[in-house]
């Protein structure tokens, strides 16, 4: 039985490790900011990510939402994201702003 168990958390870490998204080098090159660190930058747009692995994990969901968001980004030119919001969940979701810095920040 404990045999069992064993196996079984195993095949269960596997599971979740797999359900972990890595972001593309352009979009982990995306940096994070706040509004008053992208004063004078270029707003390009809202950038919305969503994960459907929130029920195994908020943290989980949350991130790999926030990866979709910076490869969104990424086709946006993007060289700064402030987050708006991030909801975990059965569904997570998050929400930030992109922009253009030709300073660094």
């Amino acid at each position: 039985m404990k045999l069992f168990k064993f196996y079984m958390a195993i095949i269960g870490l596997v599971f979740l490790s797999a359900c972990v998204t890595t972001p593309s080098d352009k979009a982990a090159a995306v940096s994070l900011a706040s509004n008053s660190q992208v004063q004078g930058c270029e707003f390009l747009g809202i950038v919305i990510g969503t994960s459907q692995w929130g029920m195994t994990s908020a943290v989980t969901g949350i991130q790999n939402a926030k990866h979709e968001a910076r490869e969104h980004a990424v086709q946006l030119k993007a060289t700064h994201i402030v987050w708006q919001s991030a909801v975990g969940g059965i569904s997570s979701s998050v929400v930030g702003k992109a922009y253009l810095c030709a300073r660094v920040v």
